[in-house]
Parts: structure tokens; sequence; C-alpha cells
């Protein structure tokens, strides 16, 4: 059953998972979080939505709104689902592929 929570400024989070991949250098930790809205200190954005990768190792994000939606509050899509389980599942090498060259990265890794 999906429950609803808050986490940093991701609001109605439905869908939390931690996932440590085997590196050449060892094990890194990742969070992979499906949000329905964003709170920019306050105005909340209903519009950035989806898939958030967060970097357990460095306490970080890495990236967000992936596989967005026009509005979140209609709860978790099944392809936000299929998204995040997708990366979940990749071994090291495609994560890191699809990580760096997405748009909304923040750094790469």
């Amino acid at each position: 059953m999906l429950t609803s929570k808050n986490i940093g400024p991701y609001i109605g989070v439905q869908y939390d998972k931690i996932v440590a991949f085997d590196t050449p250098t060892g094990k890194r930790k990742f969070r992979f979080l499906i949000y329905q809205a964003y709170n920019a200190f306050g105005l909340i954005g209903s519009e950035c939505n989806g898939v958030a990768i967060l970097d357990e190792d460095k306490k970080s994000v890495i990236c967000d709104e992936i596989c967005k939606q026009n509005s979140g509050w209609m709860g978790v899509s099944p392809n936000q689902v299929k998204m995040a389980e997708g990366l979940i599942g990749m071994d090291w090498e495609n994560f890191k592929f699809f990580v760096n060259s997405n748009p909304r990265t923040k750094y790469e890794i």
C-alpha cells in the first residue's frame, strides 16, 4: 500500500526506496522518490513532480522531475513507477550514463 509523506521539499512522496549500486570504487547508495509536488519556500508546485534521485552518500539531490506529469496531484502514475523500478534495476554503468545525460542532473556521478 502506498503512503504519502514529505521528504525535504518533495511533497506527497508515495514511493521511497534506497538502493546500493556496486561501483568500481565500492558501494554507492541512492534514494529513489516519486513525488506529487515541490515546496518552493511555501509555494507548492504540482507541475514539479516525478521521480527524484538522491545521493545518500553525499546527502544531496542528483536529479528530479524525471517522467514528469502535467500535474502531480493525481498521485503516482504507472509510468513513474515503471521508470523508478527500471532505474533501480540498472547496472552501475547504465545508471551512471542515465544520470549523467539527464538534463535535470545537478552534478555528474
